[in-house]
């Protein structure tokens, strides 16, 4: 049963219904084919050049071109400009830079340093009995003196809405007048309102009600042959039965008849139902053109290709990018950078520091130079241990009158 295909032979049959089914069957659903005629004739156009579409499509074309849009401004770009050093701008850029230099702002500071010297004390001296001034009024433990003063006196009236408020809240949130005790009442055995109670307790009672249940019915037996619902599980179980209901082919005799009703309305069912019959007659004639080449749709569909094409779009603007650019060194630009680079510079701040460091010799002792003992006084002035000095003395002093309030409220 069982050979290998080498030892025996065959010969394919070229004109068998099979292989001809497939051969028309691959054709059909080749989408080479399918689309031949419609390539052959897509791209073929004839519009006229003078046509209102293509005189439009430029318009348009220029008119949302940005390359057209900024041509103005590259043509003034490349005259040039002319800009004169006394112009009104250049001069509010200056004083801009003057007003926002750091440099500037401390050139005054920087040539008066070092050079404030003979006051005898600090009382002496207007700008540092300034600086106190300023760091009293900037200083909050100054700034919370009086409050920390009077922060503890406290008066109250007793005859404040509040209190008198307060006083009746308690009186009401109090259980001490909320709970009156209830008075206790005798019945006698006898009298109807008892009797009436007992015997609703006795309607509500769940053990008086399951009692008959409890006491003698439960635990009968009971047999429930030919009742309702044992007749009922019968005809269910009979409904139900898989032996019954399911039968093998082999036991039922079937003939299926070629030529009955059934058999042909499904045959013309199924004809009426194929996707490739109906459409057959309408492939044959979908794809058959009778069109110029010089229509203005075909010109038209070019034009718009062009139009919306991304490479056309962006064509000049690659030019110019291979083109490079042009910076003078002398323009404004340039020069405003150099010039923020030359004040943002460290090494330009502290230049004229370095070349006068230890050119200056002479002074025998600390006290002899101007500079340091300027030093040491601003030192003292930002040591934060001198500012706080005289608080950590005067810390734990502290003075309560007797005749304070509170201390007479506590007593």
């Amino acid at each position: 049963y069982r050979q290998h295909p080498d030892t025996l032979k065959f010969t394919s049959i070229e004109d068998a219904p099979a292989v001809v089914l497939a051969k028309i069957n691959q054709a059909q659903r080749s989408d080479v084919l399918y689309k031949a005629k419609n390539e052959d004739i897509i791209h073929k156009y004839h519009l006229p050049a003078d046509a209102p579409q293509f005189i439009q499509a430029k318009v348009n074309s220029y008119n949302i071109s940005d390359t057209c849009y900024k041509l103005s401004l590259e043509e003034l770009k490349t005259k040039g400009y002319d800009l004169r050093n006394d112009a009104i701008s250049i001069k509010a850029a200056k004083a801009a830079r003057h007003t926002a230099s750091d440099f500037q702002y401390k050139k005054d500071y920087e040539q008066a340093k070092g050079k404030l010297i003979g006051f005898q004390s600090l009382q002496d001296d207007p700008k540092l009995v300034h600086y106190m001034n300023v760091a009293k009024m900037q200083s909050e433990r100054e700034y919370k003196k009086s409050y920390e003063q009077s922060k503890t006196k406290y008066n109250t009236p007793l005859d404040m809405v509040n209190v008198v408020a307060a006083k009746k809240a308690q009186e009401i949130a109090s259980n001490v007048n909320y709970k009156h005790p209830v008075h206790h009442y005798t019945f006698l055995p006898d009298a109807m309102s008892v009797s009436l109670s007992k015997n609703m307790m006795q309607i509500q009672s769940d053990n008086l009600y399951k009692s008959d249940f409890n006491s003698w019915m439960k635990g009968i037996g009971w047999i429930p042959i030919g009742s309702l619902d044992v007749e009922k599980a019968k005809k269910a179980g009979e409904a139900l039965n898989e032996k019954n209901y399911r039968q093998h082919p082999d036991t039922i005799k079937f003939t299926s008849v070629v030529d009955s009703p059934v058999m042909v309305q499904a045959k013309q069912n199924a004809l009426q139902l194929s996707d490739r019959l109906y459409k057959s007659s309408g492939e044959e004639m979908k794809h058959k053109y009778n069109i110029p080449a010089d229509a203005p749709q075909f010109i038209q569909a070019k034009y718009n290709a062009a139009n919306i094409s991304d490479t056309y779009y962006k064509l000049g603007y690659h030019d110019l990018i291979a083109k490079g650019h042009h910076v003078l060194g002398d323009s404004i630009p340039i020069t405003l950078a150099k010039a923020s680079r030359n004040i943002a510079s460290d090494f330009k701040y502290k230049e004229a520091y370095e070349k006068a460091r230890g050119k200056h010799v002479g002074f025998r002792s600390l006290q002899d130079d101007p500079k340091l003992v300027h030093s040491m006084h601003v030192a003292k002035m930002q040591s934060d241990r001198e500012y706080r000095k005289g608080y950590e003395k005067s810390k734990t002093s502290y003075h309560t009158p007797v005749e304070m309030v509170s201390i007479q409220a506590a007593k």
